[in-house]
């Protein structure tokens, strides 16, 4: 019962953070490329609050229950789509740790009236960042299925 339950919780964990990145790939990263210099940096600066203190909290505990499942689990192939699954939620960690957090901060250091000439470029950058997490996100959420159902047949 409580390997179903951790089971469902890292299913829960991994689609909702691959659910996340996707909308933020599909809809917001095409919205700020779309917007002009002082309007993008004032709207990035809006929406990473929203994101900043929960995303990487949720990150911890999804890469955690994916470890103990990879432990508990008694099929190899679950244990190892578990595995893979967590390895995906490393990615998205690493990426957003080594990638987009340190262009977020130096974003929050810019002053809209005085951008940078190669802002246009660090967007570019941003985005393709994101892409790749987004990418470890939806890898990890099907290895997760896929542990599930080896998991539970």
């Amino acid at each position: 019962m409580l390997r179903a339950v951790l089971i469902g919780l890292f299913l829960l964990g991994t689609g909702a953070l691959a659910g996340v990145l996707m909308a933020v790939e599909m809809a917001m990263v095409p919205m700020l490329r779309a917007l002009r210099g002082e309007r993008w940096i004032e709207v990035h600066r809006l929406l990473d609050p929203g994101f900043d203190p929960l995303m990487p909290r949720v990150n911890k505990v999804v890469l955690a229950l994916g470890l103990v499942l990879v432990a508990v689990v008694p099929s190899t192939p679950a244990r190892v789509s578990f595995g893979l699954a967590a390895a995906g939620i490393v990615g998205v960690a690493l990426v957003s740790e080594l990638r987009n957090v340190p262009m977020n901060r130096r974003i929050d250091g810019w002053a809209a009236a005085g951008l940078p000439d190669d802002w246009a470029r660090l967007r570019a950058r941003w985005a393709r960042a994101n892409r790749l997490r987004t990418l470890f996100a939806a890898a990890g959420f099907a290895a997760a299925i896929c542990g599930a159902t080896f998991a539970w047949s």
